[in-house]
């Protein structure tokens, strides 16, 4: 399989419009289950961190408050990097309750702004003056904030105090809350995926389990799509009952279509007993009519010749009596065939040299009507179906003696013969005018004749055709025809055994 045709498929897989009922509402259900929890750890999420954001307000609020006693006027520094760089005033600020590796102090008043952070290493470390920027741009006048100092440093939670002339900042890094949200995001997720696959599987086992009767009611329907309803005993097979406990709905449709199935099963077999009364009856009839029939030709022929002491108008209506009675004979004979034929009395079946029958009918054609012109494509080997010889004989009899009444003097017709590994397929062309668009869906039909072609003044039946596609199905063939003027084609396809 290539590469183009593997992608077409993966496509066509993941592509909703091809995926099945119950794939649909099992991916309908996940999608609303992840949907929901994530929206559920969503929402977690964030009112936790908000809580944590909170508390750490509060212990921002206490250091601040303790650095702004630790700088206040009377004991503060007379400029920014002397007093508060002293070891006793970073002591007070550094050494006590609220302070972290990674706490931010920043003084701002008369003499200047100075910062420092406490390291790992609990050493004080001044900030830049790109950090010192970098927090303290576009400061509320109170309040706290959120700043990535930069340098190294991650995220940080500040907090602003004034007090006479000094200003502190104070911050404590966001990292352990982070932590907090990740790792319980981590959990929480592991958790969502978790109760997603067993929800997954807990519903399409549910989904399955409810769907079941409208599936046997599928594989019913795809049955009876398949079954030959044309005629012929039907027997149409039944979805089986809804499960107790189904939903109202389903147990609905499933009685609905046994209901259903029960009508048109009982509706075919009333067909079919009067399709198999009025076979019978035309068999019976035709069988019945072959003597009477026989006995009228007979002694109109005796009559006839008997024409020496008959007058003139009797010796007419003689020959118009046996013409006409060899037409009748024809006729039942036609219709005792159907008869038999629509039985499916079982044909003979031995080898059939198609090509030499082919060649056969098309010289007895040609002596018929030499007005035509004739002609074979065969193939230069023998072509050898299993068959019924005199029936496959009368189809090919009825289609060229079809095309010689229907065409005017001087048409071509062509019999094709060609093969393949499954199949024969026979062709008759010609080169006539043609079968109107109308009527050619009902060309096949019993008793159908072409008001436009010259069936009436030739005296045929309609039955030539219904003969030769009643033949060809038994043959377990096809029987299809193209015409426009100048070409008409009736293809005969026939398995090889």
């Amino acid at each position: 399989m290539s590469e183009a045709v593997r992608a077409g498929t993966s496509m066509g897989v993941l592509r909703p419009s091809r995926w099945s009922l119950r794939t649909r509402i099992v991916a309908a259900l996940a999608f609303t289950v992840i949907v929901l929890s994530g929206t559920i750890a969503a929402i977690g999420l964030t009112s936790l961190r908000a809580s944590l954001v909170d508390q750490l307000d509060g212990e921002l609020h206490m250091l601040s408050s303790r650095v702004m006693f630790a700088v206040e006027p009377s004991n503060g520094p007379s400029n920014p990097g002397q007093g508060i760089g002293g070891t006793g005033d970073l002591s007070q600020i550094f050494d006590g309750p609220g302070v972290t590796p990674g706490s931010i102090v920043i003084l701002a008043n008369a003499a200047g702004v100075s910062g420092f952070t406490l390291d790992s290493d609990f050493a004080v470390q001044s900030l830049t003056v790109d950090q010192l920027s970098t927090i303290l741009t576009d400061w509320p006048e109170t309040g706290t904030r959120e700043i990535s100092p930069g340098g190294g440093l991650g995220g940080y939670r500040f907090a602003l105090q004034q007090q006479g002339g000094s200003t502190v900042v104070v911050g404590v890094p966001l990292a352990a809350v982070e932590q907090t949200i990740s790792s319980l995001g981590l959990t929480m997720a592991i958790v969502a995926i978790a109760g997603c696959l067993i929800f997954g599987s807990l519903a399409a086992w549910y989904v399955r389990h409810e769907l079941r009767p409208l599936e046997r009611v599928a594989t019913a329907a795809e049955k009876i799509a398949n079954t030959p309803l044309e005629s012929g005993t039907v027997s149409l097979q039944r979805a089986a009952d809804a499960t107790p406990g189904s939903a109202a709905e389903v147990t609905r449709l499933v009685s609905g279509f046994n209901a259903m199935i029960d009508q048109v099963t009982h509706a075919f077999g009333a067909r079919n007993a009067s399709e198999e009364k009025v076979r019978r009856f035309v068999a019976d009839a035709s069988h019945e009519l072959r003597t009477p029939l026989a006995s009228i030709r007979g002694y109109s022929e005796l009559t006839r010749r008997m024409s020496a002491d008959l007058p003139t108008d009797a010796v007419y209506a003689l020959g118009r009596i046996e013409s006409e009675s060899v037409r009748m004979t024809s006729l039942v004979e036609d219709l005792l065939l159907l008869a038999r034929l629509d039985e499916g009395r079982e044909l003979d079946q031995q080898p059939v040299h198609l090509d030499a029958l082919i060649a056969d009918v098309v010289n007895d054609a040609a002596a018929a009507g030499p007005e035509h012109d004739w002609d074979t494509q065969l193939p230069a080997s023998e072509v050898v179906i299993t068959g019924d010889p005199g029936r496959l004989h009368q189809v090919l009899v009825n289609l060229l003696a079809n095309a010689r009444v229907h065409t005017p003097a001087g048409t071509q017709v062509t019999v094709s013969l060609t093969e393949s590994a499954e199949n024969v397929s026979i062709v008759v062309a010609d080169t006539g005018p043609g079968i109107s668009e109308d009527f050619l869906p009902r060309l096949f039909e019993r008793f159908t004749r072409d008001d436009s072609s010259r069936a009436r003044a030739t005296g045929s039946t309609g039955l030539g055709l219904a003969i030769v596609h009643a033949i060809v199905a038994a043959h377990r063939g096809t029987l299809s025809v193209t015409s426009e003027p100048g070409d008409t084609r009736i293809t005969v396809e026939l398995p090889r055994s």
